[in-house]
């Protein structure tokens, strides 16, 4: 599964940008649902693990496209808490998933077994959520069907001073597509979602298994995960308004860290003692979020079954990444505040804009004036906002 998503989550997500996602989303879901099913014929590993592929083949594009759609109905100061906002839907449906596959695998009386029902009930959301997309779903906020004439001309009226609407040709597509690759910051952040993705997959898988080591049965350790993840969910919608109320980033990643530590450090502990630009910024997200699926296959491996009950390698291998994580948060913030500083005193060079003694020391001073220089110029998105100090 997460082999499928690596190899396919970048040429799935420019063949979004090319037919849009109301387009290309729907006929994958339908794909991956259908595949889903068939996941109940499958009477060997080798079968499974080739269906397993293809469904990582289709939902490869999902990630990347819809942080590209939510962005384009939304500005920056409001996309963190809509992103948490996924997040914490793919969380509540994890902890419901495994509830109710308690129960489903409990079918016996037909003449399929309970896990082949599994696949195939769960399956069936997807097939009638895309039937759904295809029917509400459009390109962007200029065609939404669910908008009058004057709310889509207010939707992209109020993001204009972020990105100008522009047509983009081929050759500056491919330009833009090139610069994903080669930007820095691209495998900056596809190091800090890969380590901050290990310790989240793994606790997410073993969970259950953490829980049942401290007495409860299967049933009890299911119930037993639904707390903390309601508390973790609330936690990560509270943290997400913050973040876009006050635009702060750094600050609201590292108490994230803290507080990941502190945990960590209490399950060591307790074990012890036991016996830009489109198609840039679209290309940078599939490359940034395929180092999630490659945390993903790391987190599935450092909790082996021969650790329990301590489980002192997966928790160590959390911890480290955590602190890793914390650690590249606050070189990435010094980095692009002097990435802003480079680019404002530009700004200010090519409009021959003469600065005195006072504000040459005031970088917060340097960025007023550079906004307002460049606030009614085209690109304006790619110009400065898009390296935000708080970004």
């Amino acid at each position: 599964h997460f082999i499928g998503f690596i190899i396919f989550e970048i040429p799935s997500n420019l063949v979004t940008d090319i037919l849009g996602l109301h387009v290309w989303l729907p006929i994958l879901m339908i794909c991956w649902s259908i595949t889903s099913m068939t996941q109940a014929a499958c009477t060997t590993v080798v079968q499974l693990g080739f269906v397993r592929f293809l469904i990582g083949t289709f939902q490869a594009a999902y990630p990347p496209s819809i942080i590209a759609y939510i962005g384009s109905f939304y500005s920056k100061n409001e996309l963190t808490l809509r992103y948490s906002l996924i997040t914490t839907l793919v969380t509540i449906g994890g902890a419901l998933s495994g509830f109710s596959s308690y129960f489903i695998v409990q079918i016996s009386d037909s003449s399929l077994s309970g896990f082949q029902w599994l696949f195939i009930i769960e399956s069936i959301p997807t097939l009638i959520m895309a039937i759904i997309i295809v029917v509400f779903l459009t390109r962007g906020p200029g065609n939404a069907r669910f908008f009058t004439p004057e709310e889509r001309k207010f939707a992209i009226e109020r993001l204009k001073s972020e990105c100008d609407p522009v047509e983009i040709d081929s050759d500056l597509a491919k330009a833009q597509v090139k610069f994903a690759f080669t930007d820095i910051l691209t495998y900056i952040y596809t190091v800090v979602l890969l380590t901050t993705t290990i310790p989240f997959y793994a606790l997410n898988f073993y969970l259950p298994t953490l829980v049942s080591q401290l007495g409860y049965n299967d049933f009890q350790a299911q119930l037993m995960v639904v707390p903390p993840l309601i508390i973790s969910t609330i936690f990560m919608l509270l943290n997400s308004w913050c973040s876009d109320k006050y635009q702060t980033k750094t600050i609201n990643a590292l108490v994230d860290f803290s507080l990941s530590t502190i945990a960590l450090v209490g399950m060591l502990a307790t074990r012890a003692d036991d016996p830009t630009a489109q198609y840039k910024r679209n290309t940078m997200t599939a490359i940034v979020l395929t180092s999630n699926q490659i945390g993903g296959i790391i987190g599935l491996l450092i909790f082996p079954a021969t650790d329990a009950p301590s489980f002192i390698m997966g928790s160590s291998v959390c911890l480290a990444t955590v602190i890793l994580s914390a650690i590249l948060a606050i070189g990435l913030k010094f980095y692009l505040e002097l990435l802003n500083n480079k680019r404002d005193l530009t700004i200010l060079a090519n409009h021959k804009y003469k600065l005195n003694d006072n504000d040459l020391k005031n970088n917060k001073r340097i960025r007023e004036i550079a906004m307002e220089l460049v606030e009614k110029e085209p690109k304006y998105d790619e110009v400065l906002c898009d390296r935000h100090l708080n970004w």
